[in-house]
């Protein structure tokens, strides 16, 4: 009996952490991508962040759309990423999803 009341409140105790986390959508200006190749790298070097939904990165547009949970990381630690890996960007667009 103990064991059913412990794993009940765990579940929600978790159902309830997760209603604070909100995706966040942002199209970043990532004027540095000119190539067929380097769209890969910004893609990678985002998804390599905890929190990442999905992430695309369009050269010809020279724009990266980002979706991520805020909880798990943040606006400044994606556009860190993209800095580290040669492309510096910066905020488009953010919308919440």
């Amino acid at each position: 009996m103990k064991k059913l009341l412990i794993l009940g409140t765990g579940l929600l105790v978790s159902g309830v952490g997760s209603s604070f986390a909100a995706e966040q959508k942002v199209t970043l200006s990532v004027p540095g991508m000119y190539c067929a190749s380097c769209p890969f790298i910004v893609k990678g070097a985002i998804s390599r962040l905890d929190g990442i939904v999905s992430v695309s990165a369009d050269a010809d547009l020279r724009q990266a759309v980002v979706v991520f949970e805020d909880t798990a990381t943040s606006l400044d630690d994606i556009l860190l990423a993209t800095k580290n890996a040669g492309y510096e960007s910066e905020l488009l667009l953010a919308d919440e999803e």
